[in-house]
């Protein structure tokens, strides 16, 4: 039986990972009237960037040998993983406000793409994952898993299936809702350190965004194979670093209106 504890923890991440997004936009609507065109932009850029390119190509690099071979190295596995996730996403930032929202460059819209890419990563890699957890687990208690679910997956695929909704501690059904709290702040301070770098014409900051994304997986990666609860503290810590850096950054001179070279005429300067 999958404890009630689980299935409350659950239906808590599940409503975070699809109300909070949608909260945070309202919110900022009212508050700032960002573009929603901005959120949607990364939105798109996430799924195109990480869903529709990184992992299939992953997926094709594993029809190789010598790449199932180097997946067996587990620390530069994991940093490849991270740096890759790394250079797409940020490089994807990059893209979508250069090319869609060029005559958007503002802290609140830098704020709106953060929310958008944050957000339908929630969405899309955990929350749907809950819909089933919740779904199977209903079916697991009420004895219809056995006779509706397993003949339709192998025996070793539906018991570790059924295993693991039984045998995860409940408390990290709902850290899986919490570390999405802190991964969509974390995208909307990455998003505003490659905004800055746009506006400033400074390119510099592109590595940066890279870096530090890179830095976040890895080692929350490393740590995580260690103990869990490290991970979540470290993915803490980089979180408050950024919830710090979003509201500071909203008093930089260089990302106010007047400053956007963008929005003071209709040509696209190039980075220097």
């Amino acid at each position: 039986m999958v404890g009630t504890l689980s299935l409350v923890f659950m239906a808590v991440t599940l409503i975070i990972c699809l109300g909070l997004p949608i909260a945070a936009v309202i919110y900022c609507y009212k508050k700032w009237k960002i573009s929603i065109a901005a959120v949607f932009t990364g939105a798109g850029i996430f799924v195109f960037f990480q869903l529709l390119t990184r992992i299939p190509l992953i997926g094709i690099l594993s029809t190789f040998q010598w790449f199932r071979d180097f997946t067996n190295n587990a620390i530069p596995y994991a940093f490849l993983l991270a740096l890759s996730a790394g250079i797409f996403e940020e490089i994807g930032r990059f893209i979508g406000f250069r090319l869609f929202l060029r005559k958007k460059l503002e802290w609140k819209n830098g704020v709106a793409y953060g929310i958008g890419h944050g957000g339908i990563e929630a969405i899309l890699l955990v929350g749907i994952s809950y819909i089933g957890n919740i779904v199977y687990s209903i079916m697991i208690n009420s004895g219809i898993y056995d006779t509706i679910v397993a003949p339709a997956l192998t025996s070793e695929t539906s018991e570790i299936l059924k295993s693991q909704l039984i045998g995860t501690p409940p408390e990290l059904f709902l850290m899986a809702g919490i570390e999405r709290v802190f991964v969509i702040t974390i995208h909307i301070a990455l998003s505003l350190i490659v905004l800055y770098g746009i506006m400033n014409k400074k390119n510099i900051y592109l590595f940066y965004a890279v870096l530090f994304h890179t830095i976040l997986n890895f080692a929350a990666t490393l740590l995580g194979l260690v103990n869990i609860w490290v991970s979540e503290l470290f993915i803490l810590v980089f979180a408050v670093a950024g919830a710090v850096f979003i509201v500071k950054s909203h008093i930089f001179d260089s990302l106010k209106p007047e400053a956007n070279p963008y929005l003071q005429n209709d040509e696209s300067p190039l980075l220097d």
